[in-house]
């Protein structure tokens, strides 16, 4: 990804989507907002898995578009059911929730942390490698050694 033309693209492109966000669900068209909110989201995972000037097309698979699909597949059903059952009582539900809620509690919330959870621990190396840590946590000591510094004078 060229460093500056292609970042400085995708920014705009976000801050076109979060207004594109506001609009629409000022608007009360709020299935069209999630899905502009994934766009969203998307756009962020790219933005994350540039290492180096390039992106890591893996980490934009998975967990990203892993996680943009569940996502999507929970609006999805989230809106067939509430539109199903406007108005009236479901005659079941799922987990003790109105089918449209559940919706959203399994692929929303607990797939997409199981999948972060357990997915992150396998490739962890590839979203935060260990050199990359280390100069975190070397940067970090380094700048509170600095201030203890400063404090003292």
């Amino acid at each position: 990804m060229n460093r500056g033309g292609n970042e400085t693209l995708l920014m705009i492109a976000s801050a076109l989507l979060w207004l594109a966000i506001v609009v629409l669900g000022g608007m009360s068209h709020w299935l069209a907002a999630l899905y502009a909110l994934l766009t969203l989201v998307g756009v962020y995972t790219v933005l994350g898995a540039v290492r180096g000037g390039r992106v890591d097309v893996g980490l934009v698979v998975f967990p990203g578009l892993l996680w943009l699909g569940m996502w999507a597949i929970a609006f999805v059903v989230a809106d067939l059911y509430a539109v199903l059952y406007q108005g009236r009582s479901p005659d079941h539900t799922f987990f003790g929730f109105h089918p449209s809620f559940a919706a959203i509690i399994v692929l929303y919330w607990l797939a997409p942390t199981a999948v972060m959870a357990f997915g992150f621990e396998a490739i962890k190396d590839r979203w935060l490698p260990e050199e990359r840590w280390a100069a975190f946590v070397r940067s970090v000591s380094e700048r509170g050694a600095g201030e203890k510094e400063q404090a003292r004078d």
